[in-house]
């Protein structure tokens, strides 16, 4: 049976704070091991590193046992598909993790109102097709500059709110965020 194990910065904290940095990520990569074909997810790479960017430090020691476990090939008869998630490509470059990788791709924002509509259509339950079309007249023709996992987090927080004041408090929000301006606006 196939193994998905999704490592997030919060899921190896505890076996950190007891000081036994990288043996959470061994049990992960030995789990997905005893599958033919497994996939492990590292959301935010920089996060699990401990990556702070005033100094800038890191954990070193968590750092080492994620090249080794990324470098080390599957046994044999064994699959696994590694894929990790960063939002800062220059700190896996000043941390010579890039060349552990297979290949790196780039996901950019979101920048028109028709790919931030594409994704709100693939939520049904947030928004009606009123919503949507009264999202997309307010955000046509504005700048929009929105992170895919930004967007599903502010979609999640949309859902959670009250429907008769939703689509205002979440144009509002991503306003907030600075995610969408003027078009006229110059930087």
């Amino acid at each position: 049976m196939p193994v998905a194990h999704i490592l997030e910065d919060g899921a190896l904290y505890t076996e950190q704070a007891r000081g036994a940095e990288g043996s959470g990520l061994v049990s992960y990569f030995d789990d997905a091991y005893r599958s033919t074909f497994s996939c492990i997810l590292v959301d935010n790479i920089e996060r699990l590193l401990d990556y702070g960017p005033i100094g800038p430090r890191y954990s070193n020691l968590t750092l080492q046992a994620l090249l080794v476990l990324l470098k080390k090939p599957p046994p044999k008869g064994k699959k696994l598909l590694i894929l990790c998630t960063t939002s800062r490509r220059q700190v896996l470059e000043d941390m010579e993790m890039l060349s552990a990788f297979t290949a790196v791709l780039h996901i950019p924002n979101l920048s028109t109102a028709d790919h931030l509509i594409a994704v709100l259509e693939q939520e049904p339950d947030v928004f009606g097709r009123n919503e949507l079309a009264a999202i997309y007249k307010r955000l046509k023709g504005r700048r929009i500059f929105v992170g895919i996992k930004k967007l599903l987090d502010l979609i999640d927080l949309a859902r959670q709110m009250d429907p008769q004041t939703r689509m205002m408090k979440f144009l509002s929000k991503l306003e907030e965020e600075g995610a969408i301006e003027d078009a006229t606006v110059a930087h």
